[in-house]
């Protein structure tokens, strides 16, 4: 039987690429914004739709390093930055570069993003102290165009700035059907080999503030300006080079054929799993599925997956250990409140493999083990009875 690995990652074949870096090719200009590059932003701010502003970057970490430290400009009067701990560490690992501190919220329990009434009290109590806040598309899902109104809002109240890291959901929508990109002051996304927009490495800013977007843009180069003079102190080089513009231009050729192989194969896993007993985030549906998050009815149940799932052969990980419990960040951090969700979510959620082929018979494979661990409870009542 073969391994059923957590992701299989997949790039556009070499002549789709090199149908697009003949253009680099040919100008012989394969870094500093060339053809590929300015046509790649040009398309993904198209695909998006709106006014959105597209700068892409050499990985969505230095996009969440540089977008943060231009919101919150060289001297910002707090030192914390609001976020959840339900999150991947490359958030709080931007904020600790940016010499500032991250204030760990809670996330709700139906979409497991940041929730509104904590970040509202938060803001409230600890206002003054707040330079920023980063709310998260958890798992790359959208939160919904309530949620994020509301993010926007309390920080519009807090006069504090709001970014967005959105990284595994690039071509997600939420549940007004709108493409997320334009949420908060500035949103990240990640092309991460592993992500459903894949080109190896790279990422994007996004921004409906042109002027922010044209300021982030100098800041990937080194923070030169028109005249070539340096502007800021915090400069990077964090440019996308036209090799992995070309991939991305390759995989928006077909980027549409990916998400509807991946949510049909999301929503067949969903469909069985949710009658088991298992759930899954609150407007999912249209997320772009990098794997496929579910939580277990029990910590009980979930140890059983796990554990039936190394003798199966089938890659299934807990992927997100919340970061106000790990010794590193509990160290630097602003200390945590309560934050009973998140640690509950941490108990019991799966991540379970997905891949733009992965077969029916694979995802057989992988119901079965969850459903039969399902059904433990059940039979362990009845061999008591």
């Amino acid at each position: 039987m073969e391994p059923i690995r957590f992701q299989r990652p997949e790039l556009p074949a070499g002549v789709d690429i090199e149908r697009y870096l003949a253009a680099a090719r040919e100008a012989r200009w394969f870094s500093n914004r060339g053809p590929c590059h300015r046509l790649l932003s040009d398309r993904l701010s198209q695909f998006i739709g709106g006014d959105i502003c597209v700068v892409p970057v050499a990985n969505a970490t230095l996009g969440l390093m540089l977008a943060l430290r231009t919101l919150v400009g060289d001297n910002p009067a707090g030192s914390l930055v609001v976020t959840p701990s339900f999150t991947f560490p490359a958030t709080a690992q931007a904020i600790f570069w940016s010499r500032l501190k991250p204030l760990w919220a809670d996330v709700e329990p139906g979409g497991w993003h940041l929730d509104p009434h904590v970040l509202h009290d938060i803001l409230e109590a600890r206002g003054a102290d707040v330079a920023a806040v980063i709310a998260c598309s958890t798992f790359g899902s959208a939160p919904t165009a309530e949620q994020s109104a509301a993010w926007r809002d309390a920080c519009n109240a807090a006069g504090v700035p709001l970014l967005v890291d959105s990284a595994a959901g690039f071509g997600s929508r939420d549940d007004n059907g709108r493409m997320l990109g334009a949420q908060g002051d500035a949103e990240v996304f990640s092309f991460h080999a592993t992500k459903p927009f894949a080109i190896g490495e790279g990422g994007a800013l996004t921004t409906l503030d042109r002027e922010l977007a044209d300021r982030l843009a100098k800041m990937t180069n080194f923070a030169f300006d028109d005249d070539r003079e340096i502007r800021s102190p915090f400069g990077l080089n964090a440019k996308l080079s036209e090799m992995h513009a070309a991939i991305g231009l390759a995989v928006l050729d077909r980027f549409d054929d990916v998400l509807h192989a991946r949510r049909s194969r999301a929503g067949r896993l969903r469909g069985e799993l949710e009658q088991a007993g298992y759930r899954f985030q609150s407007g999912a549906c249209l997320s772009a599925w990098q794997f496929v998050p579910v939580l277990a009815p029990s910590t009980r149940i979930r140890d059983a997956v796990l554990d039936g799932a190394r003798e199966r052969q089938i890659e299934i990980r807990t992927y997100h250990a919340p970061l106000h419990l790990q010794p590193t960040f509990t160290r630097l951090a602003d200390g945590a409140a309560s934050l009973p969700v998140t640690e509950d979510l941490a108990c019991r959620t799966l991540s379970l493999p997905l891949a733009n082929d992965l077969s029916e018979q694979e995802i057989k494979r992988i119901l079965a083990l969850l459903v039969s661990c399902a059904e433990l409870p059940r039979q362990a009542a009845e061999v008591t009875a």
